[in-house]
């Protein structure tokens, strides 16, 4: 047997379920009820690195209660849901492997396509807990079969962007993705990319993602290069003869002291201008210090060259690094920027169907646990400003419910979910990525540094109209077991 390829995105990248409620519906004839679904996080998870503690020998990061998250993926996520349809393949598959005979279902799996509405927060956008990122309005069964695919586009890159988020807060450096080769999937590879750049993060090294986005990427060699030849300063004069002032040196293949020696002897042998080195493991504060003062030494100028520090960076050692009085030029980080120490817990939640008399029905998921609600209601959120365009407070609310009650004198308030989506139909124009990036940044220039660090919690306030759906439910949930 022939090795199976990869398959690309297709609507039958889903949990089995998601199809069998809709065959539920269709042989009971209570299918096609117009619903909304949220995407949501419900809480702000533990996932920002803080610190490392050690344990046996063994050093583990420190994590904490982020204070806010980035939202992306939501390009991703029109796209599937756009362009993903139903097909008689994967009709035939539900037919006769998971033995469906239902022929009104099988149609419709045929026939499957995205016909509703979507709402969602820009990219680059900083929100919280409870806040809806994307809202989707359709029939039920439809609106249910997209569950895995959004979550699985929207969750990892809003991850990312988080992360890499952190790593831009802490140093005005230029930052480097290079995390293809740590990518979880050749596809994910690409998403990671889009979604460090979203948070902060300035070049990559992936070409599929400069191909997608017409961006120019960068990359020098690696230590591979530096020992296919018989001696590294042939590697380096190799590199100086094909890139000329763009020649970048890796310094730790072997031994830091003795390749600075060597990348001195081949700048000067070309005569360069400018240059560029690199360095990957070990002490990078030493080595730093060592470098400067050795290249001040042989009379070069602090402007005539760059130093790139990679080996694992995230954003405490980069913190740390600087602390210490180093001034890296560019960092180039990948394992710990498109591997957060935790996945995001995201959900995809029945928010409100419309009944068969057409009264709209609000829904919220209720649990044991308050971690693990989910507010009822088709929602818009609002994110209030003072006078001085500072964030305040946002306000989640009931559609076209009045917010009047909870702002303050001189306060202005936005609504953050816009209409993407209308009938199936894209209606509107992706930024670039760049822009998505600066949204983010004017973001978060207003919001007060005492919600930025965690001095304070960020006020979220829920509506009088939530709170009654909310007590609604809680009456359901309370009469449904009375009767049982």
């Amino acid at each position: 047997m022939k090795p199976k390829t990869l398959n690309s995105l297709t609507l039958a990248i889903a949990d089995y379920y998601e199809y069998s409620m809709a065959d539920a519906n269709i042989n009971q004839d209570y299918s096609g009820l117009a619903s909304v679904f949220d995407m949501v996080v419900r809480n702000l998870p533990k996932t920002k690195v803080i610190g490392e503690f050690e344990h046996e020998g063994v050093k583990y990061n420190k994590l904490g209660e982020r204070n806010y998250l980035v939202n992306a993926g939501i390009e991703q996520a029109m796209a599937v849901l756009l362009d993903l349809k139903g097909s008689e393949k994967l009709a035939e598959y539900m037919k006769e492997v998971q033995g469906i005979v239902g022929q009104k279902f099988l149609d419709w799996v045929n026939q499957l396509e995205f016909r509703g509405d979507a709402y969602a927060m820009r990219e680059g956008e900083i929100f919280f807990a409870q806040e809806p990122q994307l809202r989707v309005h359709e029939r039920f069964e439809e609106a249910q079969a997209y569950e895995t695919l959004l979550l699985t586009t929207i969750n990892p890159q809003t991850n990312v962007a988080a992360t890499a988020n952190d790593i831009a807060e802490v140093t005005g450096s230029i930052l480097l993705e290079g995390g293809s080769r740590r990518a979880q999937s050749p596809q994910a590879s690409i998403q990671n990319t889009r979604a460090a750049r979203i948070g902060g993060f300035h070049a990559t090294s992936n070409i599929a993602f400069g191909m997608e986005y017409n961006e120019k990427v960068g990359g020098t060699h690696g230590h591979s290069y530096v020992m296919l030849h018989e001696k590294e300063i042939d590697a380096f004069n190799a590199q100086a003869e094909t890139f000329k002032d763009n020649a970048c040196f890796l310094l730790d293949t072997y031994d830091v002291k003795k390749a600075v020696e060597k990348m001195i002897s081949i700048v000067n042998e070309n005569q360069l201008d400018r240059f560029a080195m690199r360095i990957d493991s070990g002490d990078l504060v030493s080595q730093y210090k060592y470098i400067t003062n050795r290249l001040e030494k042989a009379g070069f100028e602090r402007e005539q060259y760059q130093i790139v520090a990679s080996d694992d960076l995230t954003a405490g050692k980069i913190a740390d690094i600087e602390k210490q009085g180093c001034r890296f030029d560019k960092y180039l980080i990948g394992t710990f920027a498109v591997n957060p120490p935790k996945p995001l817990g995201g959900v995809y939640k029945l928010a409100a169907y419309q009944d068969k008399e057409g009264e709209w029905i609000m829904k919220g998921k209720r649990s044991e646990d308050p971690a693990k609600s989910t507010l009822p209601g088709i929602k818009q959120i609002y994110r209030v400003s003072g006078k001085d365009s500072m964030f305040t407070k946002d306000i989640i609310a009931l559609e076209g419910e009045s917010i009047d009650s909870y702002l303050e004198q001189g306060e202005t308030a936005e609504p953050l979910l816009i209409k993407v989506i209308e009938k199936g139909k894209q209606v509107y124009d992706i930024p670039s990525i760049k822009e998505m990036s600066e949204y983010r940044k004017e973001r978060l220039s207003r919001l007060p540094e005492k919600y930025k660090t965690g001095k304070e919690k960020y006020p979220v306030i829920i509506s009088q109209g939530i709170r009654e759906a909310q007590e609604k439910v809680m009456q359901y949930v309370m009469s449904e077991q009375v009767t049982n």
